[in-house]
């Protein structure tokens, strides 16, 4: 075979069978850790007695532990305990879990760095905790996350390649197994990776331009 039709196959193979388990993998693990994030961000940005200090415990585990662990914990350890999930649910909880805990100090980063005049004069106006979140605080702190929150995206897109030690066939473990019958992982890496800069280079792309817009409406 020779490399042309050999990469042409790849390509049709990696969309087939690979992309959409990607896409599946980073789409519904980003939703959940963005749902989850600022859940977490926001108890802890409003230090809720008990919940924010459990939730701090959570957020330092997460990202103290290689998401590898995480992942290996909850498709072997979990069954030990009656628990057991699928390769796809396991990769999405582990993404969720993983990503939810970097996206909640954005989150909370972003709400503490609305300058305190912004909440003094949410009281004089008399607002409750809701009003000033809901009417004066988020809607500021959202725009500051928008960039972080990009980069991060890109992370989690990356990060869906570790779960395929899990036999999960998405992109790079169908890439594997077709490097083992092709004994070409030149070309099979390299077309794997043109799926990957696909995915991640318009996130890139719309991140850098939202930083510049920031930076523009700040100066």
């Amino acid at each position: 075979m020779d490399i042309l039709s050999m990469t042409g196959n790849l390509f049709i193979l990696l969309a087939e069978r690979g992309l959409p388990v990607t896409v599946l993998l980073a789409v519904a693990g980003f939703a959940f850790a963005i749902l989850l994030g600022t859940i977490t961000g926001l108890v802890r940005f409003l230090r809720i007695p008990v919940l924010s200090q459990l939730l701090r415990v959570y957020v330092d585990f997460m990202r103290g532990l290689p998401f590898l662990m995480i992942l290996f914990f909850l498709f072997y350890v979990l069954p030990f305990f009656g628990l057991r999930l699928s390769a796809l649910t396991t990769g999405i909880l582990a993404l969720s879990l993983h990503s939810g805990a970097y996206v909640s100090e954005i989150i909370r980063s972003a709400l503490q760095s609305i300058p305190k005049v912004q909440h003094e004069a949410a009281k004089v106006l008399a607002m409750t905790t809701y009003q000033r979140m809901r009417y004066v605080i988020i809607p500021q702190a959202i725009r500051l996350t928008l960039p972080p929150l990009s980069g991060q995206i890109v992370l989690h897109i990356k990060d869906t390649s570790v779960v395929s030690v899990i036999a999960l066939t998405e992109l790079t473990r169908v890439a594997r197994v077709q490097m083992q019958s092709n004994l070409e992982p030149l070309i099979t890496f390299a077309v794997l990776s043109v799926f990957y800069i696909a995915l991640c280079y318009p996130i890139l792309h719309l991140s850098a331009n939202l930083e510049k817009r920031l930076k523009h409406k700040t100066t």
